[in-house]
C-alpha cells in the first residue's frame, strides 16, 4: 500500500466534504502548496525516504483539523491523522512522528528536527509568493468568518507587517530562494500601510467636499420649493377668494374655464411643491443583534433618536474605532442623502412642470375664447 497516495485521496475528500467557503484561506489549495513546498525543501536538504513520507503526510494533515476547531487546530489534526493511520495499519512510531511534525506547527512550538524545521517553511511558503497579498487577504476574510470583532485594514495590514517580520526561515533551501521573495513582500505591505495613511485625508476631504455639495443642493430646492410655494398659494388665493374667475371681459368673454385651469395647476404645483420639503422622519426599527452585527448606520439621526446616550454613545465609540464600519457608514449616509435629494428634485420638477403647463393651457384657452368670441 502507497500510504502517501491513500493520504492524498483521504484528505482531498475531507477537505471536500467537511471545508466550507468560510475557509478561504485553510482551504485544500492552501495544503497542496504545503505539500509541494515540503517535498521540494525534503529533496533539496537531502531527507531520507522515510521522514520525507513523515513530513509529506504531517503536510497533508497539519491544517485539517480547522473543519472541527480553528482554535488549537493542531491537537485534531494529530487526532485525525492517527485515526485514518491507525485504521490503514501504520506503524506507531510512524505516527508519533507525523504527530510531533504537526504540532511542532503551533505558534511558538520549538523546531527541533529537521522535519519539522522543512514543516515550518512549507506552511509559510504563501510569504514568499508574489501573489501574497491577495492571499492574505483571504486570511483576513477568514478571519474575519469565524471572529465576532471586525478587524480593519490599518490593523490587519500592521499585525501583517509585524507577522512577515518575525517569520523565519529555518532550511538552507528556504532562506536562499524563498526569503528574497518574502523581503519583497514585507515591502508591499509596508507600502500598503503608507498608502492607506496618505489615503486617509483625501478620503475625509471627498466625503466632506460631497456632502457639503449635496446639503447645498438641498438648499437650494427647498428655496425653489418656496417660490413655488409663494407664486401657488397667492394665485389660488386671489383667484378662491375674490371674483376673478367670473371676470368678464368685451363681448362677454369670462376667466371661468381658463381660471380653473390655472387654478388646478397651481393647486397639483403647490401639492408637490409641498411635498418636497416635507419633512419624514423614517421609523428604523433595529435589534441588538442588529446594532452588535453593525447593521445601523448611526450617522442618520432618524436610528439613533430613541436610542439612550449612554447606548448610543458606546455604539458611536466602537464605530469610531473600526476604519471599516465607519467609512461604511459614512458612504451609506452619502448614499441616503443623494436619495432623498432625488426625490425632492423630482418632485420639484413636477412642481414647476404643472405649473409652467397650467399657466401657459390658461393663457391659450383665453386667447382661444377671446377670438372666437365665447
Amino acid at each position: 500500500m502507497n500510504i502517501l497516495k491513500e493520504v492524498e485521496k483521504y484528505t482531498l475528500r475531507y477537505y471536500e466534504e467537511k471545508f466550507s467557503s468560510s475557509h478561504s484561506y485553510h482551504s485544500i489549495e492552501h495544503t497542496q502548496l504545503v505539500v509541494n513546498v515540503a517535498s521540494k525543501i525534503s529533496n533539496f536538504e537531502g531527507l531520507d525516504k522515510g521522514n520525507t513520507d513523515i513530513v509529506i503526510v504531517a503536510a497533508w494533515f497539519h491544517d485539517i483539523g480547522h473543519a472541527v476547531s480553528n482554535y488549537n487546530h493542531e491537537d485534531e489534526s494529530c487526532k485525525i491523522a492517527r485515526q485514518f493511520l491507525e485504521s490503514n495499519k501504520v506503524d506507531e512510531e510512524f505516527i508519533l512522528a507525523v504527530e510531533a511534525c504537526i504540532s511542532s506547527t503551533k505558534q511558538g512550538a520549538p523546531k527541533i528536527s529537521l522535519n519539522d524545521k522543512i514543516l515550518h517553511d512549507a506552511d509559510h511558503a504563501h510569504t514568499a509568493l508574489p501573489n501574497f497579498m491577495e492571499i492574505s487577504n483571504l486570511f483576513r476574510k477568514e478571519l474575519e468568518n469565524f471572529s465576532n470583532e471586525k478587524i480593519t485594514k490599518p490593523e490587519y495590514w500592521k499585525n501583517t507587517l509585524e507577522f512577515l517580520k518575525e517569520t523565519k526561515f529555518l532550511t538552507e533551501y528556504a532562506i536562499k530562494n524563498m526569503k528574497p521573495i518574502k523581503d519583497e513582500n514585507i515591502s508591499k505591505v509596508e507600502q500598503q500601510i503608507k498608502n492607506a495613511k496618505t489615503t486617509a485625508r483625501g478620503i475625509e476631504t471627498m466625503f466632506r467636499l460631497t456632502a457639503r455639495n449635496q446639503i447645498n443642493l438641498s438648499s437650494i430646492a427647498d428655496n425653489k420649493a418656496n417660490i413655488m410655494l409663494t407664486i401657488n398659494a397667492v394665485i389660488v388665493s386671489v383667484l378662491v377668494s375674490t371674483s376673478a374667475l367670473n371676470y368678464t371681459v368685451g363681448g362677454g368673454i369670462n376667466f371661468l374655464v381658463p381660471g380653473l385651469i390655472l387654478v388646478s395647476g397651481c393647486l397639483i404645483s403647490l401639492v408637490f411643491a409641498v411635498l418636497s420639503v416635507r419633512p419624514k422622519i423614517i421609523k428604523n426599527k433595529f435589534s441588538d443583534e442588529d446594532l452588535k452585527n453593525r447593521n445601523v448606520n448611526l450617522l442618520f439621526f432618524g436610528n439613533f433618536f430613541k436610542m439612550d446616550f449612554e447606548e448610543y454613545k458606546s455604539a458611536l465609540t466602537e464605530m469610531m474605532d473600526d476604519y471599516d464600519y465607519l467609512y461604511g457608514s459614512l458612504i451609506k449616509d452619502q448614499y441616503n442623502l443623494g436619495r432623498v435629494l432625488s426625490i425632492k428634485y423630482r418632485l420639484l420638477t413636477y412642481s414647476y412642470n404643472f405649473f409652467m403647463f397650467s399657466f401657459v393651457t390658461a393663457v391659450i384657452t383665453f386667447f382661444i375664447l377671446y377670438l372666437r368670441g365665447i
